[in-house]
């Protein structure tokens, strides 16, 4: 291929790209920059990485090079995070002025260079495209895409699904976690989904009007910068009293479960206000509390930090997270089919309990691999 054609095609396919990776950049953020002056700023930074690289005698090995669509994402980040504050005239006179265009060519190009290049990398139990890791992202995914299609005003119905989202998100946290190999943020985050769990478990099976009780409560978690805040403490007052509290942080924290059917009868006896005789006890989680404890113990440095090696943290987390996400996803079965009128895809949501579950088959036969794998470690 003669030489001017192949730069003229490389020209076409690297130009596609910024276009492609642009407009993406777009969508995700729902902002939509100048695109003249993010080609002019590309073009630059283009030059200034190979600068750069010159500067520090840095070699690149064969695919070692920054890729074009990570090149647009940095300086479209870096653009955003300047001006998206900022009244329209000033981000136009700001995109017109040579020192801002000039700072962004040189931070951008430094950024890429250390961050891509001279950073240490961490080996990995997994990887974004191992099997493991594909297989829960694609149940949250499915999962998220469902839940986006409901619409309406029922206050519940909103409400329960959003928690639902924040629990699949977080998910999505905790694998991202294990594919980067920070297992052990990972067995910290899955924690907290853990608490999430169980929240969403006593909020759909313990009542109608639980979830407004438990919205109500919540109100007691800002009272300083509330301006009902005198009537609030008022509330609190009384709600202690009526119920025999008298550690108002654990009534605030976890006082909605006295509306649950039956905790009243035994508080102070069979429950009490907090985690473990609480709300994990009345979401019948407590055969995890050993689970959830051993999570507790990594939170503050220590020993386990050190002392465990991090292919534990990555058998541990895989298993728990799985526990987590079956138990989530029955919940959100009984959401897709009680709230399927509101929906805009009614026809995902016959299909939401076939397809998860056969998402979950997947992770489970992950999970098998991975329980031989390490079974002598």
């Amino acid at each position: 291929m003669p030489n001017n054609l192949q730069n003229n095609v490389i020209d076409q396919m690297e130009t596609r790209i910024f276009e492609a990776q642009t407009a993406r950049l777009s969508r995700v953020t729902g902002r939509t920059p100048n695109a003249d002056f993010l080609r002019e700023m590309y073009v630059r930074v283009k030059e200034q990485y190979v600068k750069e690289l010159q500067k520090r005698k840095i070699r690149l090995r064969a695919l070692d090079g920054v890729r074009m669509d990570e090149l647009v994402s940095y300086i479209f980040y870096y653009h955003l995070f300047q001006t998206s504050h900022l009244p329209p005239e000033i981000v136009v006179k700001l995109e017109g002025d040579e020192k801002y265009r000039e700072m962004l060519v040189r931070d951008v190009a430094v950024y890429i260079v250390i961050n891509e290049h001279l950073n240490v990398e961490k080996i990995s139990n997994t990887s974004p495209c191992s099997p493991e890791i594909a297989a829960y992202n694609m149940a949250c995914s499915y999962s998220l895409f469902v839940l986006g299609s409901f619409k309406g005003k029922d206050g519940r119905m909103n409400g329960i699904g959003n928690l639902f989202k924040k629990s699949m998100l977080t998910t999505k946290g905790v694998i991202s976690l294990l594919a980067a190999g920070n297992s052990c943020d990972a067995v910290i985050l899955w924690r907290h989904l853990h608490e999430l769990e169980c929240v969403l478990i006593v909020l759909c099976t313990k009542g109608e009007d639980l979830f407004f009780r438990y919205i109500k409560h919540m109100e007691y978690f800002d009272m300083e910068n509330n301006p009902r805040a005198e009537e609030l403490q008022q509330r609190l007052s009384e709600e202690c009293k009526a119920f025999g509290v008298k550690e108002r942080n654990a009534f605030i924290n976890y006082g909605w479960l006295e509306y649950v059917e039956g905790f009243r009868e035994g508080f102070g006896k069979e429950y009490r206000l907090n985690f473990k005789d609480g709300l994990q006890k009345i979401a019948g989680q407590s055969a995890r509390h050993a689970a959830y404890a051993s999570a507790s113990k990594i939170l503050h440095p220590s020993a386990w930090v050190v002392a465990i090696r991090d292919d534990k943290f990555y058998k541990f987390t895989m298993f728990e997270l799985y526990r987590s996400l079956r138990n989530i996803v029955g919940q959100i079965k009984e959401y897709v089919l009680r709230y399927q009128s509101l929906s805009d895809k009614p026809n995902e949501c016959d299909a939401y309990a076939r397809t998860i579950d056969g998402y979950l088959k997947m992770i489970e036969r992950n999970n098998k691999v991975i329980a031989v794998k390490y079974a002598n470690r």
